[in-house]
């Protein structure tokens, strides 16, 4: 075999595993920035589909963030917002991320509700209200004279191996004006997203 034939052969071959991983990583950047310049019709029904897409994608995007880069992101939903958080292991707390892709925290029109539900035997047995009493001092802050608690524990996880909480997530109009009047995103194991309309 010949030097030609060699080096033929090496140029045949495919991609590897990690420019699959960066084309996939830029992709979901790019879909990132397309939603976030749309505009924010939150008083229409455009406002309750661009929300539920919005939401979709930053999931997404979080997964892949999470695989390439090996962390630990998780998912913290409050009274009408979300936001994305990651495992420090040298502070061994969750933080805010830090990553301009995905944003802090989203806060929701008040035209819009949403409402979280966990999957599955597992996750449906943890009671998240149940958690307060595991909050250190270190978590509780000074504001307006009184304490309060600032929890960044996540009820989601999106982990490096590519394995998510399942979980469902549904954005619903607080008029009734619209013809659709929910929008369930559900995630699996595995990280597949489905968005369903309910009229």
């Amino acid at each position: 075999m010949d030097k030609y034939q060699i080096i033929q052969r090496k140029q045949q071959q495919g991609f590897t595993l990690l420019e699959l991983m960066l084309v996939f990583l830029l992709m979901a950047m790019i879909s990132v920035g397309v939603m976030m310049t749309l505009p924010n019709a939150s008083n229409s029904q455009d406002g309750l589909q661009w929300q539920a897409q919005r939401f979709s994608t930053l999931v997404q995007f979080a997964e892949d963030e999470a695989l390439i880069s090996g962390s630990q992101l998780g998912l913290v939903f409050s009274e009408n917002s979300y936001q994305f958080v990651f495992y420090d292991y040298e502070t061994k707390n969750w933080q805010q991320i830090e990553n301009k892709q995905i944003q802090n925290k989203v806060e929701l029109p008040e035209t819009l509700s949403l409402e979280y539900s966990l999957s599955g035997i597992a996750w449906d047995e943890l009671d998240t209200e149940d958690q307060d009493t595991f909050i250190s001092d270190d978590d509780l802050v000074h504001i307006d004279g009184e304490d309060r608690t600032v929890d960044l524990k996540p009820q989601v996880y999106l982990m490096s191996s590519g394995e998510v909480t399942p979980f469902a997530v549904t954005l619903s109009l607080n008029e009734s004006s619209a013809n659709v009047q929910a929008i369930t995103i559900t995630v699996s194991t595995t990280g597949n997203v489905t968005i369903s309309e309910e009229e």
